[in-house]
């Protein structure tokens, strides 16, 4: 009876640290990423443009920890193992408005929601429709966007405001997640580009 015992006992503690190790190897296999922004020289003069970034919002397809991808025209992957490094929209608020601030030559830059006490001379929200990469395909990039230029000194009559509506594509180079990850970041450094564009011509 002693000896049965030892040998359940035994066999417990081998499925517990069967248990424990497979928990260690998950846990490490999990990979993280994060957008970047462009590398790009600075825009050629300097600026003393306030501008105002946000809000920036995504879909609820994109709303989660994990990376998504498209595998079919109807078809979507969430792998659990390779995971955003925090927030989505955060990030690709954070990644957009740098890259535009690059753009626009200009250091002075509020995120949404920023004090309302601060006075931008220009404020760029995004609302993004899909934001993801197809299997051996490319990176997409849909989104509408609002340009807004405040007045002078408060006067009204001077605001101006754009609308519109962007598409990008650009192709996967190569495999893995980080090449994912680094189109991804070049969709939001070719819509700041263009939005930059949209900027100077308002001025």
């Amino acid at each position: 009876m002693q000896r049965t015992n030892r040998i359940k006992w035994k066999y417990a503690w081998v499925l517990l640290a069967a248990l424990a190790l497979g928990a260690c190897t998950s846990s490490d296999s999990i990979r993280y990423y994060m957008l970047s922004a462009d590398a790009a020289p600075e825009a050629n003069s300097r600026s003393s443009l306030v501008l105002g970034v946000g809000p920036v919002t995504i879909p609820d397809y994109l709303d989660r920890t994990e990376l998504v991808f498209q595998s079919a025209p109807n078809r979507f992957e969430i792998p659990s193992q390779h995971r955003w490094a925090g927030s989505l929209r955060e990030d690709v608020q954070r990644v957009f408005g740098a890259n535009l601030a690059r753009q626009l030559g200009t250091t002075t830059v509020h995120y949404h929601p920023w004090d309302r006490r601060l006075q931008c001379d220009v404020t760029v929200s995004l609302s993004i429709i899909r934001f993801h990469s197809v299997t051996g395909g490319e990176a997409i990039l849909e989104a509408n966007w609002q340009i807004q230029r405040n007045g002078d000194n408060g006067d009204n009559d001077a605001e101006s405001t754009l609308q519109g509506h962007l598409m990008k594509e650009v192709p996967l180079e190569g495999d893995g997640y980080e090449v994912v990850v680094a189109a991804q970041s070049r969709l939001l450094a070719e819509a700041a580009k263009d939005l930059a564009g949209k900027v100077r011509g308002m001025q």
